[in-house]
């Protein structure tokens, strides 16, 4: 009965989308990344959380989104069970749909501190690299290295110029070459080749419905205010309103019934509520 719940959960979500999905671009090439967050669990002790993004570029449109998220619902693999599965467990994770470039000069990206699904508004990342002659090879490629800040973070770069790509993990971009793998100095982000896939598509903008219109700026205070603070990590639900979880369901992707603690608290299709947290470690401190 659980296995069906989430089949129906996976089909009305890409319903749902399927609403207002707009083409803005034609994808050429998707780049995979493992992120990576060096962090403390509730009792001190040294945690490394991860995810797994994927980046497609386009001609003038760069689109990063959660892989599984992005390989069912841009690429028509809804039906592959190893994408269902990892979509399902990377709920947890709550990876952010960005896009650069879309509008022209701007960006848009779609995140949510729960029980809220925000749609936020900014400037294009304009960051100020400076290039150096360090060369390592990353996934078969040779790379080069660059230094950057960018939202109160410096970060080291590798890009290859032999892919022709001004584009890279998350909102880092700016370089003569696809950026590869990136660090920031305190060794807490780290974002990891994990492979290029040729594939094309449209690249799809859907915004949904129920999304609240916010500035960059304020949103990255308001999250950082609440994931930051240090309840969080003790109970990651400290600043939910009473009724905040009514209608949600309790389920788990098949098999017996596992224990409580391993089921996941499903308040809509696309958002879960966590039951345990690490530190939150903010990609943007500003």
């Amino acid at each position: 009965m659980k296995k069906l719940s989430l089949i129906l959960a996976l089909l009305l979500s890409m319903t749902a989308q399927a609403e207002t999905r707009d083409s803005i671009d034609v994808c050429q090439f998707v780049v995979v990344y493992d992120h990576l967050i060096h962090t403390f669990d509730k009792g001190g002790n040294a945690v490394t959380d991860s995810a797994q993004i994927a980046v497609q570029v386009g001609q003038h449109v760069t689109k990063c989104a959660e892989f599984n998220f992005t390989m069912m619902n841009d690429f028509g693999e809804g039906g592959n069970k190893e994408y269902q599965l990892g979509e399902w467990y990377a709920r947890l994770k709550n990876v952010p749909t960005i896009f650069l470039n879309h509008p022209e000069g701007e960006m848009r990206v779609f995140d949510k501190v729960v029980p809220q699904r925000y749609t936020i508004s900014g400037a294009l990342p304009q960051i100020s690299w400076k290039l150096a002659e360090d060369t390592l090879t990353v996934g078969g490629y040779l790379c080069h290295r660059a230094t950057g800040k960018y939202a109160g973070r410096t970060w080291t770069a590798w890009y290859a110029d032999e892919i022709p790509a001004s584009a890279g993990p998350w909102k880092l971009r700016g370089l003569p070459g696809m950026i590869l793998q990136a660090t920031d100095e305190k060794g807490v982000h780290a974002f990891t080749f994990a492979g290029l896939l040729n594939r094309q598509a449209p690249i799809i903008y859907h915004e949904g419905n129920n999304r609240q219109s916010i500035t960059l700026d304020k949103f990255i205070a308001h999250r950082n205010k609440v994931l930051g603070n240090k309840r969080y990590v003790q109970n990651p639900r400290y600043y939910l309103p009473e009724g905040a979880l009514d209608g949600a369901i309790e389920m788990w992707p098949g098999g017996p019934e596992p224990a409580p603690e391993d089921k996941m608290t499903v308040l809509a299709t696309d958002m879960v509520v966590p039951k345990t947290a690490y530190v939150y470690q903010p990609l943007e401190l500003e």
